[in-house]
C-alpha cells in the first residue's frame, strides 16, 4: 500500500519534534475532513433541491445530449447574504 503524497507535508515538522510531527499529521486531518463536510454542504443545498429538473431517460456519457443536461440541471440561488454566497460558491 502507498502512501498518498499529502502524507509527506507534516515530515519537516519531525525534524522539531515528534509532537509537532503528531500536531501536524492531526491539523492536516481535521482540515481534511472540515473541507469534506463544507463542499458535501455545498453541494447537497445547490444540487439536490425538489424544484430540479428531472430526466425520465438516460443518455450517452459526454455526448452532446449530456453536457446540455448538465447545464439545464444545475442550479445556483442566493442564500441571503453576500458571506453565505460565498461559502456557497455563488
Amino acid at each position: 500500500p502507498s502512501l498518498p503524497p499529502s502524507s509527506l507535508l507534516p515530515l519537516p515538522a519531525l525534524a522539531i519534534s515528534p509532537e509537532a510531527y503528531q500536531n501536524a499529521v492531526l491539523s492536516l486531518v481535521l482540515a481534511d475532513m472540515l473541507t469534506n463536510v463544507h463542499a458535501f454542504i455545498t453541494i447537497v443545498t445547490n444540487h439536490a433541491g425538489d424544484d430540479m429538473y428531472k430526466f425520465s431517460s438516460g443518455c450517452t456519457p459526454n455526448s452532446p445530449t449530456f453536457f446540455v443536461r448538465q447545464v439545464i440541471s444545475s442550479v445556483n440561488f442566493k442564500t441571503g447574504s453576500d458571506w453565505n454566497d460565498f461559502m456557497h460558491g455563488w
